[in-house]
């Protein structure tokens, strides 16, 4: 075991540790989140639609049968086997199941202005008013998306939204600063002109929500974002984008949360557990809390498992469990926050991870990047990795940076093997902590 010990850590360096120095009073417990997640449920109507018999914009005619089948009391909305070209977003409502039969595949096209008007989202942890997302909700419930077809962003495309990322620098800072002097969300409108790009499916402030076993592809942004949303099963679903900014998963200031038996290959993280940025997300005050993530794989992902940067509104009641992670290019268990942010993370199991390649495997730091000089610093506690296997850290096993006026607090290690890493490790500012068989 390598290490690197600095001043103002409270630290045992031992490959096993007597966990008398950390005493756990704190539980997080499986079949507590699962009795308050159930799946919707749907009426047996049927509204079909065929690719061939579509004359016009498909969008159109999708979001047609949608509120059709809303109105009559709620169903299922099937796209019948075929390819379909959406030159517009498709806008969920109460007591739909959106259904992609097998050998379908759902095309969304790279005109910003077929995503007019703006609607709200949050944008990285801001709200703000912007160009549709390319499925979208907000403030309904008993909603899914379900099938096993295929929904393409298109962000392969010669001309899409992929391309803005260069161009958003501008409009990224000037919401940034709207959300930090807390101008009106009514008066934060993106849209025409502007470079923010719009997310692939979007979820604002609903509940009773399924996403299963459909197959998502080249997004130009985030991929599944539900935000304010209650009672979330996402199972099954297989996730093949690897541009940049393409998550798994975001889950943004959510309550009880199941993702189980998913393949998310991407070019960003696994899943990101988030709850809003800086000053909007304490105006929001939201925290993601009761989440269970298990038995899922990826085989190329930028980083594993990862909590924050954007978690002012809190992070709490973790459990990550039976998960597989083939080559991260990046972190493989990463916690991160800086003096901006406030909120607080506490509460998570990682338990039965195994990384075959990672640059770092376990990264934990309150000195995350963008920072602009604030004084509020995130109280990371009570985290609890036991059962992960590494084969190869290319950097550090474990990189743990707190910071002298908020060290983090009460952190576990328990049966964790890296069998191999370059750097030597460094723990910063770290009180009770405790490794029991852990071996780097």
């Amino acid at each position: 075991m390598n290490i690197k010990v600095f001043t103002g850590i409270v630290f045992l360096c031992l490959a096993t540790v007597s966990a008398k120095s950390q005493q756990q009073d704190w539980k997080v417990d499986a079949s507590v989140i699962l009795e308050k997640i159930s799946e919707p449920d749907f009426p047996d109507r049927i509204f079909k639609i065929s690719s061939e018999t579509v004359k016009e914009n498909v969008a159109d005619v999708i979001n047609k049968k949608i509120d059709e089948c809303s109105k009559a009391g709620g169903g299922k909305v099937v796209l019948a086997s075929g390819e379909y070209f959406c030159e517009g977003p498709l806008i969920l409502k109460d007591n739909v199941n959106l259904h992609l039969e097998k050998n379908t595949k759902l095309v969304f096209s790279q005109k910003p202005e077929d995503y007019l008007p703006v609607v709200l989202v949050r944008w990285e942890g801001t709200e703000a008013w912007n160009y549709s997302p390319f499925i979208y909700a907000s403030d309904v419930e008993n909603i899914a998306i379900t099938g096993k077809g295929i929904i393409d962003g298109n962000g392969s495309a010669e001309e899409s939204f992929r391309e803005w990322r260069p161009l958003q620098k501008k409009d990224q800072n000037k919401l940034r600063e709207m959300g930090k002097n807390g101008v009106p969300v009514n008066e934060r409108v993106f849209g025409k002109g502007h470079f923010l790009r719009p997310q692939l499916i979007h979820l604002l402030n609903c509940k009773n929500i399924l996403l299963e076993d459909i197959t998502i592809k080249n997004g130009a942004f985030w991929l599944i974002q539900p935000t304010y949303c209650d009672n979330i099963t996402v199972r099954g679903v297989k996730v093949d984008s690897r541009f940049i900014n393409n998550d798994g998963v975001d889950i943004d200031s959510d309550t009880n949360v199941l993702i189980e038996n998913c393949n998310f290959n991407t070019g960003d993280d696994f899943v990101a557990i988030k709850s809003g940025r800086d000053q909007d997300g304490w105006r929001v005050n939201k925290p993601s809390k009761n989440i269970l993530i298990r038995n899922c794989v990826s085989e190329n992902c930028l980083h594993g498992i990862s909590f924050g940067s954007e978690l002012s509104g809190g992070i709490e009641n973790v459990i990550c469990q039976n998960l597989t992670f083939k080559k991260v290019r990046s972190y493989g268990v990463q916690f991160k926050s800086n003096k901006d942010r406030g909120g607080y993370l506490k509460n998570v199991i990682l338990d039965n991870i195994q990384i075959d390649t990672a640059e770092t495997c376990i990264s934990f730091t309150n000195q995350y990047h963008s920072y602009s000089g604030g004084n509020n610093p995130t109280a990371f506690e009570n985290i609890l990795i036991r059962n992960l296997k590494c084969n190869i850290a290319q950097e550090k096993a474990i990189s743990m940076i707190g910071l002298p006026e908020m060290p983090i607090q009460n952190v576990k290690l328990e049966n964790v093997t890296i069998q191999k890493s370059g750097e030597l490790s460094v723990v910063d500012n770290v009180i009770n902590m405790s490794f029991i068989n852990v071996k780097y």
